[in-house]
């Protein structure tokens, strides 16, 4: 599979650890969760706006995003979460790209799946604690005021 050149990702983060990702993903199946990564990276440099919470695919949520950066022909949700969690470790707003698409409507309410998603942007050196779980309230706060909670 022919990978997509990504010298051109402007925000990238760790080049060496993403040609690492793309020689360990030849197949037709990880190449392709790799290209569409770097889709991603290259919109999410010229992205302006908030990300958003949900599943509705429009561009401000990772889910819309994902879905318009495919073209390889239609991917799973497992290849659509790989393509995120590649984009979280190379992108520098990779972090905010994965709280944004982890966080739910069926998961907001639950402090520990807010805090596991924190924890896994915090233990992958990404962002401190601090920033993340501000950043994650503003989302949800974000996601509740645009959103009827009570249906």
């Amino acid at each position: 599979m022919t990978m997509k050149d990504f010298d051109s990702i402007k925000g990238l983060i760790n080049k060496d650890a993403l040609q690492k990702s793309i020689d360990a993903n030849t197949d037709g199946y990880g190449g392709a969760c790799v290209n569409i990564a770097i889709n991603v990276m290259k919109h999410l440099d010229e992205f302006e706006g908030d990300f958003n919470i949900g599943y509705n695919p429009d561009m401000t949520t990772p889910h819309g995003i994902i879905c318009k950066c495919d073209d390889q022909g239609g991917i799973t949700g497992f290849m659509a979460g790989a393509a995120r969690n590649i984009v979280a470790q190379y992108h520098v707003l990779g972090w905010k790209f994965y709280l944004a698409d982890v966080l739910n409507q069926y998961n907001i309410e639950r402090a520990e799946d807010i805090e596991k998603s924190i924890k896994n942007v915090v233990d992958a050196k990404l962002v401190d604690y601090k920033k993340a779980k501000s950043y994650t309230d503003d989302l949800i706060k974000r996601y509740k005021a645009t959103t009827d909670v009570d249906c």
